[in-house]
């Protein structure tokens, strides 16, 4: 199979080679691990080419790939990760590629197959038989570690932003945990039904957050019977739903329902400060309805809360929503205990420590700023990871040049 690169357009200096010219491979045969667990010492790391990459680790002595660099192919995925240390595989459908010359620099070979657009459709396994014969641009010796220097330079910082919120996650995690059951600076607590929780707070349920006022102020979206996308319109009332929720952004998505089916599911309306919960699938994901939104309803896959501003806020209900506090309890009462599916009873069946809503505001304050800071790390992610993109197009076309 040929690449869609033509002699002519190779900067000077570089030559057409294939990834058979680069490359050697050998099947993993000796070095597939035998055992069926894997230990929990970190001896030999077992790997598979997918994102997973580290299986697990073994102890077995024998069969160990120690002739590294190298670089690990899967046949079934066409997946490829750089290997700097010994190690093990998982089955034969890992290929070991290694450098065929001394004129290679395994880690341009590696950046440059990541970069190759495999074909797509029904027939998704493509053998390293038929990837060798790629061709691919390649320059100079001393231009190919340049390249292979600033890719990975990149793929450092990306990490590093990865290992942030990461890292920032878990803190925010375990502060949620502290927050929810000891609030903040208490040294007085009392004997409950839930256990100690500190003077001054009560045992509650979202009923008690929620707008009394309001006898829609904990519903679940509508049967989906009475929201057929048979009633869809091009414009009208939005529907809400998870892609709104797991996006964090009410703004996406266009499904619409007429005026009259709008007053038919009026119920189901949402309004600003409104806590939208996803039910089925991916669940426990929160939104916030924002000042500014397109009147609507929520379809069967969501659940809103209107919450008592006299008594919360919607940011604090939010947060108690997404605390492990509350999602154990969920997976507790969830159907099979799995939370693979949410219902209103299963959330009016919750009871937690409700705070004074001075205090509410205070956790809701502190947890926002740990937010603000995983947004902050997210955004510049996203923008390295753009960066390297726009390198990676760049740099291995010869279009930039590093020497």
């Amino acid at each position: 199979m040929k690449t869609a690169v033509k002699k002519q357009n190779i900067p000077k200096g570089w030559e057409q080679k294939q990834i058979k010219d680069l490359l050697d491979y050998e099947r993993p045969d000796n070095y597939i691990v035998k055992s069926t667990s894997y230990a929990d010492t970190e001896k030999t790391p077992v790997l598979t080419a997918n994102k997973s990459f580290i299986l697990g680790y073994t102890n077995e002595d024998f069969g160990i790939y120690k002739d590294i660099p190298a670089i690990i192919f899967d046949d079934f995925t066409t997946d490829c990760k750089y290997v700097d240390f010994p190690f093990k595989v998982k089955s034969s459908a890992i290929k070991i590629l290694k450098n065929k010359s001394s004129n290679v620099d395994l880690r341009f070979v590696f950046e440059k197959m990541k970069s190759i657009n495999f074909p797509t459709g029904s027939h998704k396994r493509f053998y390293i038989s038929q990837y060798q014969d790629m061709e691919v641009p390649v320059p100079p010796l001393a231009e190919q570690k340049k390249i292979a220097e600033i890719l990975v330079t990149m793929d450092t910082e990306i990490q590093k932003t990865v290992d942030i919120i990461d890292t920032t996650e878990k803190l925010k995690r375990g502060l949620m945990e502290k927050l929810f059951t000891r609030g903040i600076g208490h040294t007085k607590f009392k004997k409950t039904k839930l256990g100690n929780i500190p003077e001054g707070w009560e045992v509650g349920s979202f009923t008690d957050l929620a707008d009394s006022s309001d006898k829609n102020a904990i519903k679940p979206g509508p049967f989906g019977s009475s929201l057929k996308k048979s009633f869809y319109v091009a414009n009208g009332y939005k529907i809400y739903g998870q892609e709104q929720v797991i996006s964090g952004d009410a703004s996406v998505g266009d499904y619409y329902i007429d005026e009259e089916k709008y007053q038919e599911l009026k119920a189901f309306k949402i309004k600003a400060g409104d806590v939208l919960i996803s039910l089925v699938g991916t669940i426990g994901k929160i939104l916030i309805v924002p000042e500014k939104f397109k009147p609507g309803i929520i379809n069967p896959r969501l659940l809103k809360i209107t919450p008592d501003k006299n008594k919360t806020s919607s940011l604090f209900v939010a947060y108690l929503l997404d605390s492990d506090l509350i999602r154990k309890q969920l997976t507790q009462h969830s159907h099979g205990g799995t939370m693979s599916i949410l219902n209103k009873s299963s959330l009016l069946g919750l009871s937690f420590g409700v705070p004074p809503k001075s205090e509410q505001e205070k956790i809701a304050e502190i947890l926002s700023v740990i937010d603000e800071k995983i947004s902050i790390n997210q955004k510049l992610k996203v923008g390295l990871t753009l960066l390297k993109k726009g390198l990676v197009r760049d740099l291995l076309s010869g279009e930039k040049r590093t020497i």
